[in-house]
């Protein structure tokens, strides 16, 4: 493999640190709340209230940095770093191929077949280490990113698109993905790059 997975050990020392451990999240103001999984509704009024955090729900796309192809990003974000924290080879077919970037993993079987094989422990060793247990993995299901800054065939997730709460942990870092026909891989050689 010409491009190492050495990158991506950063991605759970990230997330990990905005997770308290347990299956409440702290708000913006301190006070812990419940992390549901949408929109709540709030039974005296009968309104639909605020997601736990300020950024949106993932699915959707309008309203958000980057329109739809900014959502599509950011959902696919999501989906490759969930996969990840699993030790999911799945997430090899999220990224970038190693020797040939201007393809998809899965269209480089060799790179596919190194990046499967060498993913799932080296990631399940990282978020042990780190102690990212299951309940900081439901935590991180409820991780919202809203869109990302698309400019042609790039689309870049920063601070403001993280949920508050995560925004924090991320710091400047940054995801950085690339849109090929039609669909959007990470691009591990950016992956938690600081501009």
């Amino acid at each position: 493999m010409r491009r190492s997975l050495m990158p991506l050990l950063a991605a759970p020392a990230l997330l990990l640190a905005a997770c308290d451990g347990g299956s409440d999240v702290a708000d913006s103001t301190g006070e812990e709340m419940s992390t549901p999984a949408g929109p709540t509704t709030d039974d005296a009024a009968g309104e639909t209230g605020a997601p736990p955090d300020d950024a949106a729900i993932t699915t959707g796309g309008s309203g958000v940095e980057g329109g739809e192809e900014g959502q599509a990003a950011a959902d696919r974000a999501k989906e490759f770093l969930l996969a990840l924290v699993d030790a999911d080879p799945a997430a090899c077919g999220h990224i970038l191929s190693f020797s040939d970037t201007t393809l998809p993993m899965r269209e480089v079987p060799e790179d596919l077949e190194l990046c499967e094989e060498q993913l799932p422990e080296t990631m399940a060793s990282a978020v042990q280490a780190q102690g990212l247990g299951e309940e900081g993995r439901d935590i991180l299901d409820a991780m919202q990113i809203r869109g990302a800054d698309v400019e042609g065939d790039t689309a870049v997730i920063d601070q403001d698109n993280y949920s508050e709460l995560f925004a924090e942990s991320m710091g400047d870092s940054t995801i950085t993905l690339v849109r090929i026909d039609g669909e959007w891989f990470v691009d591990v050689d950016r992956f938690l790059a600081e501009p």
